[in-house]
């Protein structure tokens, strides 16, 4: 049996240099590249993200950027530990995930806060499950770690594992034995996944040795982001890049068609990231949006990025929107503060009154990085 752990942020641990590849494979992979996976995965963040929306998220982007890699879902309630203990007996090589407080047969090592158990048979896997923590404390979003541990990207991970990468020291990757900043597959992990399941435009043999072009599509959702509540008039944006145009990018909420957003933006941090890319520095896309047009409570959004071959790249997330009743409140004087602020810490302020076209709410402020501002966390 293979175990593969990740570990929580230990920077000094890491030090990420050069381009070149340096992936590292486990050996076996799934027999033609077919994985069926059980995300019935119950619960959710106590923001309302679902644990198991998080999971199909965290395997399409590698599903989605390599050929040859099929991964299908099952919502079948399997148990993680099935065949590993006797507590839980062999359920037929199910793959399944869950929160424990025991990495099924055995306690987790120290710091250890994932862990995925793999079985093969000969040069293939015949199961892979995926066990997190539960004495961690976990939530959902992209960018900086924060005191919760970020759920989507320890899973993004643990799938390179079950997929049949190993652990990677030497260039930035999500396959990294600790967490960090990073919270999508890089060019390496990719390049790795490649080298498996689709040798022919994969990252060369040997495990990290040989060059491999660049997707020829990529695209970024990056707000509103799984941890930031959606609430008054503000931006949704994001980049894409492509070795062709990009022709479009499509705007899905709720898998419900609402635009096309705008597209070619300067985007200087995406160019010098990917400078292989023609334009690249003016790969962003934006447009305004009022989330009062939305019902209060967690919603999908999709965008679709198209380049002039017609190739597509997706990026989702599922985000919390807090509004009050009137979706616009075009009257500066029906809106009023009617008590003291709170400040509950150093970023968060709470306004227990506040008045808004005739009712009154409950108001919390806190500090968005990104946007530089104070933004509404809740309304109630």
């Amino acid at each position: 049996m293979l175990k593969q752990c990740l570990l929580p942020l230990a920077v000094s641990c890491i030090a990420f240099s050069g381009t070149s590849n340096a992936f590292k494979l486990l050996g076996p992979s799934w027999e033609n590249g077919n994985v069926s996976y059980d995300t019935s995965f119950p619960g959710a963040t106590p923001a309302g993200q679902n644990w198991s929306n998080a999971m199909r998220q965290a395997a399409n982007k590698w599903g989605d950027q390599v050929d040859g890699l099929n991964i299908t879902f099952t919502d079948n309630g399997f148990h993680a530990c099935a065949g590993y203990t006797g507590a839980f007996p062999e359920d037929g090589n199910q793959n399944a995930s869950g929160f424990y407080t025991q990495a099924c047969d055995e306690a987790f090592g120290t710091d250890v806060i994932a862990v995925t158990l793999s079985r093969s048979f000969g040069s293939f896997y015949v199961e892979s499950d995926i066990v997190f923590n539960s004495n961690e404390s976990w939530s959902v979003y992209d960018g900086t770690t924060q005191s919760a541990l970020d759920f989507r990207r320890v899973a993004v991970h643990e799938f390179g594992h079950l997929i049949g990468l190993d652990h990677e020291e030497s260039n930035a990757a999500i396959m990294a034995p600790f967490i960090g900043s990073i919270f999508n597959p890089t060019s390496d992990d990719l390049n790795g996944a490649r080298d498996i399941y689709s040798p022919a435009t994969g990252g060369g043999s040997g495990g990290g040795s040989g060059g491999n072009p660049e997707p020829e599509l990529r695209a970024s959702l990056e707000e509103p982001s799984a941890s930031q509540a959606a609430s008054g008039i503000t931006n949704i944006r994001g980049w894409a890049v492509g070795t062709n145009p990009i022709s479009r990018v499509e705007l899905y909420i709720d898998n419900k068609y609402i635009d096309n957003i705008p597209y070619g933006s300067e985007r200087p941090d995406v160019g010098q990231s990917f400078p292989n890319y023609s334009n690249s520095e003016h790969s962003g896309f934006s447009m305004i949006y009022n989330w009062g047009n939305l019902s209060p409570g967690q919603h999908t959004m999709e965008i679709r990025a198209y380049d002039s071959a017609g190739r597509l790249e997706t990026d989702s997330t599922t985000f919390n929107v807090h509004a009050f009743d009137n979706s616009f409140i075009s009257d500066p004087t029906r809106v009023e503060i009617l008590s003291d602020a709170k400040i509950t810490n150093g970023r968060t302020i709470t306004l227990d009154e506040v008045r808004a076209d005739g009712k009154t709410y409950k108001v919390v402020l806190q500090w968005n990085t990104a946007t530089q501002k104070w933004d509404i966390a809740e309304i109630n």
